[in-house]
């Protein structure tokens, strides 16, 4: 196999993995090659999304907390886990990215963690959307879902170039699926 295609796998397993862990509540982050946050700095899940998306977005706790029990309320609840879980784990390489002026190597690692930060939420959110009973709402988490997939896609053909990974962090596209999710769980 070629070496980009083992990578590729060796991501979607670990997404899959933090996917089942998250399942059973046993949700224990694991160390990584990744940029670590600034010390001294603290990042709520609200903040995180700031700073990625520059736009706040209701809290998981928000959601779970008005959810009734019904299948859209779940669905959404699900999709707000994974929503925040995902832009929790793209802060810090966000916040990298920003600083410019990274070597190669540090360019590399930031493609990595893009990459499995994207896969693991693509993971979480695909399991909110087979939640959805609604047609609708399943639509437009799908739609997230794809623009996600996008995302992933942009990060593999990024060659490490610090503009084009950024560009896949700040995509339009996913940012106009989620305000769609977002709307439709209100």
């Amino acid at each position: 196999m070629r070496p980009g295609t083992v990578r590729l796998l060796g991501t979607v397993l670990v997404g899959f993995a933090l996917s089942a862990t998250a399942a059973c509540g046993k949700v224990t982050p694991a160390a990584g090659p990744g940029p670590a946050a600034p010390t001294g700095a603290t990042a709520t899940p609200a903040t995180a999304t700031a700073a990625v998306t520059g736009q706040a977005v209701p809290s998981a706790a928000t959601s779970a907390t008005t959810a009734t029990g019904t299948p859209q309320n779940t669905a959404c609840a699900a999709f707000a886990a994974a929503h925040q879980s995902g832009v929790a784990a793209l802060a810090p390489v966000g916040a990298v990215l920003r600083r410019g002026g990274l070597s190669k190597q540090g360019l590399a690692t930031a493609t990595v963690d893009l990459n499995a930060a994207f896969t693991a939420m693509h993971t979480r959110v695909a399991a909110a959307a087979e939640l959805s009973a609604d047609p609708q709402l399943k639509a437009k988490i799908s739609a997230y879902q794809l623009a996600i997939e996008q995302a992933i896609v942009a990060v593999e053909g990024s060659d490490s170039e610090q503009a084009k990974l950024q560009a896949a962090l700040d995509s339009p596209a996913m940012a106009a699926a989620e305000k769609a999710v977002t709307a439709a769980c209100a």
